[in-house]
């Protein structure tokens, strides 16, 4: 009897130390599962770069920038500015994911596959892109609750202005991006700004069927729209952009629109201003509510 009883005891002791060792394999296959999801990611534009810390991830690298950058990424290895990565730095990470945003694929598109890196494009054209966009990155790395939170909040001040502007009468608003070297675009409904405007129950002066962001300036048609309000946004460089905005704005076909006139013309910056959407995203709405429903 003795003799059974030792034999279960033994029996016993090899189930609990056999249990212990599954236990041990499967929690370090857990925290490698969870380090390749969380710890191995690259973000090569600031939008990306704070769209992660809002869900709380973990970077492998980060681009290089003129703005701030997060502080819980301090330590982060940078892989160059956002319109000019290190293709050579992001190999060397070795991450298991890269990511950069759709606009700029036509630009970066053939260096990533030159590359052989297999980078990952993010919608952020405009606010309900960035919510899809956000929403689909917590549910790949497992943040669900952060995203959500962000979210809920974004919603709720998006809906408040929408409901104190439903009755207001629709502004005209010409949106214009402006780069160094004086050369300039102007913006649709599917671009950020755009966006932002459309919400406050304004007008986005734009082509019939507009499907791309950013569209050449058609001063004739621009003439004919009349805008009531401009907005300028500078894409790098805003000191020299604003000032070659203002010279071209010297011409008179530019004052003779409603907007020169009423002295309704307005120069944005980065980055709470950007040309994709951010986590500066309610600010922004907030700041194109002020200008364009004052």
């Amino acid at each position: 009897m003795q003799r059974r009883n030792s034999s279960k005891k033994i029996i016993f002791v090899f189930f609990l130390w056999l249990i212990s060792i599954i236990a041990i394999f499967f929690l370090h296959d857990l925290s490698v599962n969870q380090a390749k999801q969380s710890g191995s990611v690259v973000m090569t534009t600031d939008a990306l770069t704070w769209m992660a810390d809002e869900l709380h991830m973990d970077l492998k690298g980060m681009p290089s920038s003129e703005y701030p950058l997060p502080k819980n990424y301090k330590d982060v290895e940078r892989v160059g500015t956002p319109n000019a990565p290190s293709m050579e730095k992001i190999k060397k990470l070795n991450a298991d994911s890269v990511y950069s945003v759709t606009t700029l694929k036509d630009m970066q598109g053939d260096s990533y596959k030159a590359n052989d890196i297999n980078v990952k494009y993010v919608n952020l054209q405009t606010v309900a892109d960035l919510k899809k966009s956000m929403n689909m990155l917590a549910k790949k790395y497992h943040k669900e609750t952060y995203a959500q939170a962000f979210i809920d909040k974004l919603d709720k001040r998006q809906t408040s202005i929408e409901q104190e502007n439903k009755n207001r009468p629709r502004q005209r608003v010409l949106v214009l991006f402006g780069m160094p070297g004086g050369s300039y675009l102007q913006a649709t409904s599917n671009s950020y700004i755009g966006s932002l405007v459309e919400i406050t129950n304004n007008k986005v002066i734009e082509p019939k069927n507009s499907h791309g962001e950013y569209i050449s300036v058609n001063m004739e048609e621009i003439q004919k729209s009349k805008p009531e309000i401009v907005i300028c946004l500078a894409h790098a460089m805003p000191e020299t952009v604003e000032k070659s905005f203002k010279q071209e704005f010297s011409n008179k076909m530019w004052q003779s629109l409603p907007a020169f006139q009423n002295k309704k013309v307005y120069y944005l910056r980065e980055p709470t201003y950007s040309s994709t959407a951010n986590m500066n995203v309610i600010k922004a709405m907030n700041g194109i509510d002020k200008i364009v429903n004052k």
